[in-house]
This record gives C-alpha cells, structure tokens and sequence, in this order.
C-alpha cells in the first residue's frame, strides 16, 4: 500500500473525511512561494492562519502553505506542551484539521 492509501485508512480509522480523495503530505517543493501565498490571500482563496490557529494547542515552530492533491493545507509545524512535535495539516479554505501525527 503506498503512503497515500495508508493516510487513508489511518483517517477512516479516526473517523476523518477522507472525501473523494485522500489528503497527501505535501513536501517542501508543493509550498507556495510569500507573492504567491499573498496573492491567494487576497482573492479569498484561503483564510489566514491567524484565524484559524485557535484549534491548535502549542507553539507554532513552522507554518507553509502548501498543495496537498486539489486541497491548498498549511503545514504546522508544532512543539506542544508536553515538549513532543506535532505535525498538522489544516484545510486553508475551512481551518478543519485533516492531519495530524506526534513525533515519538
């Protein structure tokens, strides 16, 4: 199974909506460039960050605004209280958490 189908299952484990496509882990090369982020920004495309932060418990390390498959995700980066990293993927349009996984 490749890494996309396992995310998958993994979401229909948790009771996530994997819809009609399963959401990818963007890498480095799928984030958006500051004129490209801004621009989206202005057309209403995706709502800030600072809107829609609030759901998360932590300090944000790093955060990109990425292509994940027809979705546009922000990455989070996050150290939470307890000290372990977190990695999350918020919907950028709806703010709704469709990843997330603690590093051991």
């Amino acid at each position: 199974m490749n890494r996309s189908g396992l995310l998958a299952v993994v979401l229909l484990l948790v009771g996530g909506d994997v819809g009609a496509a399963a959401v990818e882990l963007p890498a480095a090369s799928d984030c958006l460039s500051g004129a490209v982020v801004q621009e989206v920004l202005v057309q209403g495309k995706v709502r800030r960050l600072a809107e829609i932060k609030r759901h998360l418990v932590g300090d944000i390390v790093r955060a990109d605004l990425c292509r994940s498959g027809s979705l546009l995700v922000y990455r989070v980066t996050l150290l939470d209280p307890t000290g372990k990293v977190r990695r999350v993927l918020l919907d950028a349009t709806s703010g709704r958490i469709v990843y997330d996984s603690v590093d051991k």
